[in-house]
């Protein structure tokens, strides 16, 4: 299946297998399993936001309201947006600030705008299974091109290749790269471009850049996804879902611990 009619409470809430539920099992099974189910934070719902304005344009503007000017959600002009839009629907002070600087920088950078301009789908959800387990797996695209190219946004507090480096890292956007287009293939049978996600600074001037992983990260991201995925099957078959074990471990001190404490003794 292939729709852009979920929202993303009905995606989340799908009775299948997706990129932040892999991460959860590859930390342990346990933390899938019973993981809590948490309202939506204030930082999803800006996240939410600035999708909108980015994405979809036109509908940010019917939906949404930004008051850049009014700092005090007491004031009468907020309450008046809210009894409209709903609290999750109007952004003040900075948060509007935020929105509409990263909503302006985005849009008008060359690549990224020309890339928004195609035609093309946002919050594109794909649902199928995986066919080497027949689990039901999902994704959703940011924005995917009708000639085939996804690009996916990211805020982070460096945009620098390296500092970005570690985000892909820390946050493994590898395993998605990699998973996306696995998905995208196991339902079309078509193989995506290369998968390009946008990376924008959360401040002033909201500095980007572009970044295509190489083919390592892509190999080492299906890795890791395929990984995970097989143990969510085995997981699910077997109705057992583990956490750490429990037998004791061997513990060694990082590398960087033991190099300070030898400084330290030879001062």
């Amino acid at each position: 299946m292939i729709t852009t009619d979920l929202t993303n409470e009905q995606y989340h809430a799908h009775d299948s297998i997706s990129k932040s539920g892999l991460d959860l099992i590859a930390r342990s099974p346990a933390h899938w399993r019973y993981a809590e189910r948490n309202e939506p934070s204030r930082a999803m719902v800006i996240g939410s936001a600035l999708h909108a304005a980015v994405l979809e344009p036109e509908l940010f503007a019917s939906q949404y309201m930004l008051l850049r000017n009014v700092k005090d959600r007491r004031a009468s002009e907020y309450k008046q947006a809210v009894a409209v839009h709903g609290e999750d629907f109007v952004l003040t002070g900075k948060e509007a600030d935020y929105i509409a600087g990263m909503q302006e920088t985005i849009r008008s950078h060359a690549y990224v705008g020309d890339m928004l301009r195609q035609p093309g789908r946002a919050e594109l959800s794909v649902i199928t299974k995986d066919p080497v387990t027949g689990i039901d797996v999902r994704c959703r695209f940011d924005w995917l091109t009708d000639t085939g190219r996804p690009l996916d946004l990211k805020t982070t507090q460096d945009a620098r290749p390296d500092a970005f480096a570690r985000s892909v890292a820390n946050y493994r956007y590898h395993v998605q790269a990699a998973f996306y287009a696995d998905v995208w293939e196991w339902e079309t049978g078509e193989r995506l471009d290369r998968f390009e996600f946008v990376a924008v600074e959360k401040t002033m001037p909201h500095a980007l850049s572009v970044y295509r992983l190489d083919d390592e990260a892509i190999a080492e991201g299906r890795r890791l996804y395929r990984e995970a995925l097989n143990l969510y099957a085995d997981c699910l078959e077997r109705d057992e879902w583990p956490a750490y074990g429990s037998e004791p471990q061997w513990l060694c001190l990082p590398a960087w611990a033991v190099e300070y404490q030898e400084e330290e003794e030879i001062v």
